[in-house]
């Protein structure tokens, strides 16, 4: 692996985290005086603020922050493709960056909400829900977890729908592997 690739794709990969966790935390309702969201804001705030003046909210859509996510999204799949020479594998041209860009904000999404599950679960275990982290993976999660919760309740005191998500979120990636082929497995670097 290049270090060049490395360093850019990891910064890639970063600020696509973040600057899909900006609107997730706006669309959930975290707490803006959390300081995890202080810190996912503080961070995004200066590329995010000049958009917002000709790209405004569109109600609880923040059309900035999804124009920035779209464009990280289509860098992050050029450096894949340019550092990683993976035209060989398929016919790669520049402009289905442009298309594919949706499946890396998908592909991302799907990612941090397993960890954030799986956080939330292990933190469950540890911790009494007191804490900053615990409390802003919760508003994170819940909107996820509470549909499925309504359909099947917790059984005792055993909440299984974290697993029913984790199973659907395996069965999509399963789905979207199938159906995208190469250009879901790409994702993965």
């Amino acid at each position: 692996m290049s270090p060049l690739f490395f360093m850019f794709n990891t910064a890639a990969t970063c600020a696509v985290y973040l600057f899909l966790l900006r609107p997730w935390m706006q669309y959930t309702g975290v707490n803006y005086y959390n300081p995890f969201a202080q810190i996912v804001v503080k961070i995004t705030q200066p590329v995010i603020s000049p958009l917002r003046k000709i790209f405004p909210a569109l109600g609880k859509i923040d059309t900035a922050s999804f124009i920035v996510l779209y464009i990280i999204a289509v860098i992050k799949l050029l450096i894949i493709f340019y550092y990683r020479k993976l035209n060989i594998y398929i016919d790669f041209q520049s402009w289905q960056c442009l298309i594919f860009a949706p499946l890396v904000i998908i592909y991302s999404f799907g990612y941090s909400m397993f960890w954030f599950l799986l956080i939330r679960a292990i933190l469950s275990w540890v911790g009494h829900g007191q804490s900053q982290l615990e409390i802003v993976l919760y508003q994170l999660t819940e909107p996820v977890v509470s549909p499925i919760r309504r359909i099947i309740p917790p059984i005792g005191n055993i909440d299984i729908s974290f697993m029913i998500f984790m199973f659907g979120l395996t069965f999509a990636n399963i789905l979207f592997s199938n159906f995208f082929g190469i250009w879901w497995e790409i994702l993965s670097l």
